[in-house]
C-alpha cells in the first residue's frame, strides 16, 4: 500500500478547482470512482469536474452525472489540482496526461499493483478489489455523508471490478463497502439490469461472431479471438462493445490466459484474463502493458492485427507452458 485515506483526505480539503482524471477506454470502476469522487468535492464546496479522453460510454450513461465527464478540449474550467482515479500510470489518461502534468498539484487514487505513485500525494491500495472501494474510504474520513448518487457510483466501480462480487480480489472489505452503498440507497435490481442484464443487439451478434472465432494455443491453456474492424462493422457495433467478451475465454475448461485481441486504427488493444493461477499482469508488462494479476491490458500501436497477435500469443504460449 502507498499512502493512506487520511492524506488523501488531506490533499482534497487544502485544494481547489480539482479535474479528477481517469484512464482512457474506462470501465465502471473509472467511471463509478471519479464521479463519487467528484460529487464528493464538490459537496466541500470546491469546484471539480470528471474528466476522460473517450465519450462515456452509453452502458453507464445511467450514472448521476455522467454528462459532466470532460476531455481536454471540453473543460469547463483551468484545473489547478488533478486527481488521477484508477488510473496505473499518467501514460494511460491519453491527452489529459498533458492536462495532469500542467496542473502545479497532483494526487492519484488507484488499486493496480503496478502503480508506483506518480503525485505529491498517492493513495494506492493493491489489495482492493477496485478504486471505488478505497474512494469510499477517502468520502468517509472527509467526513460527508454518503448520498444516494455516490453510493449508486461507488457501487457501480465496487461490483464490476470485482466481477460482480465474484473474482478472488473480493474480500470481506468489498462486501462490507457494497453494504454502505446499499444502506444508502442503491437499487440493486435497477443497477444490476443496467450493468449485466441488458445489451443490444449488435453487441449480443458481436459475441456470437467472436465465440465462433476461438483460437486455442499452448496446450488448451491460451485461448484467443482476434476482433476485426471488418466484424464491428458487420454487426453494427463499435469498440466499447467488446466490453467482456474476454471473460468467456476463461470459463473453458483448462484454460489459463484468456486474449481478445481488437484491430483499431491505431494497432492493436489485448484484454487479457487470468484463471488457475496465472499473471496476466506479468505477460502484460513485457509489452508495456499492465493491470491486475488477473485482468491486465496491452496497446500494440503502429502494428497490424496480425503481426500484434502473433507477438502476444508467442509469449502468452511461452509463459502458459512454465505454469
Amino acid at each position: 500500500m502507498i499512502g493512506s485515506a487520511a492524506a488523501l483526505a488531506r490533499w482534497i480539503e487544502t485544494h481547489d478547482d480539482i479535474a479528477v482524471i481517469v484512464h482512457f477506454r474506462p470501465d465502471g470502476d473509472a467511471y463509478g470512482s471519479a464521479l463519487a469522487l467528484t460529487a464528493a468535492i464538490r459537496a466541500l464546496g470546491k469546484r471539480a469536474f470528471p474528466a476522460c479522453d473517450d465519450p462515456v460510454e452509453p452502458k453507464y450513461r445511467f450514472l448521476p452525472g455522467w454528462e459532466d465527464f470532460a476531455t481536454a478540449e471540453t473543460m469547463p474550467f483551468q484545473p489547478k489540482a488533478a486527481l488521477g482515479a484508477d488510473v496505473s500510470d499518467r501514460a494511460r489518461m491519453g491527452k489529459l496526461a498533458d492536462v495532469f502534468d500542467a496542473c502545479p498539484e497532483h494526487a492519484v487514487i488507484d488499486h493496480h499493483d503496478t502503480n508506483e505513485g506518480f503525485g505529491e500525494v498517492c493513495y494506492v491500495d493493491e489489495n482492493a478489489a477496485s478504486t471505488g472501494e478505497i474512494a469510499l474510504g477517502v468520502i468517509e474520513e472527509l467526513g460527508l455523508v454518503l448520498t444516494p448518487a455516490m453510493a449508486v457510483s461507488l457501487y457501480t466501480a465496487i461490483s464490476t471490478d470485482s466481477g460482480n462480487f465474484s473474482f478472488q480480489s473480493t474480500s470481506p472489505g468489498t462486501l462490507r463497502a457494497a453494504a454502505e452503498c446499499l444502506e444508502a440507497g442503491v437499487d440493486v435490481e435497477n443497477v444490476t439490469r443496467f450493468l449485466y442484464r441488458s445489451r443490444t443487439l449488435g453487441k449480443t451478434r458481436l459475441i456470437g461472431r467472436a465465440l465462433s472465432k476461438i483460437e486455442m494455443f499452448a496446450d488448451g491453456r491460451v485461448a484467443a479471438i482476434r476482433l476485426t474492424k471488418d466484424m464491428f462493422r458487420e454487426t453494427g457495433t463499435a469498440s466499447p462493445d467488446a466490453h467482456g467478451i474476454v471473460n468467456y475465454l476463461n470459463e473453458i475448461e483448462g484454460v489459463f490466459i484468456g486474449i481478445l485481441a481488437e484491430e483499431q486504427d491505431s494497432g492493436t488493444k489485448f484484454s487479457l484474463r487470468a484463471a488457475n493461477g496465472a499473471n496476466v499482469a506479468q505477460l502484460a508488462q513485457k509489452f508495456g502493458g499492465g493491470g491486475h494479476v488477473a485482468a491486465a491490458g496491452i496497446s500494440i500501436n503502429g502494428e497490424a492485427l496480425d503481426a500484434a497477435f502473433d507477438k502476444v500469443i508467442a509469449a502468452a504460449e511461452a509463459y502458459a507452458r512454465e505454469l
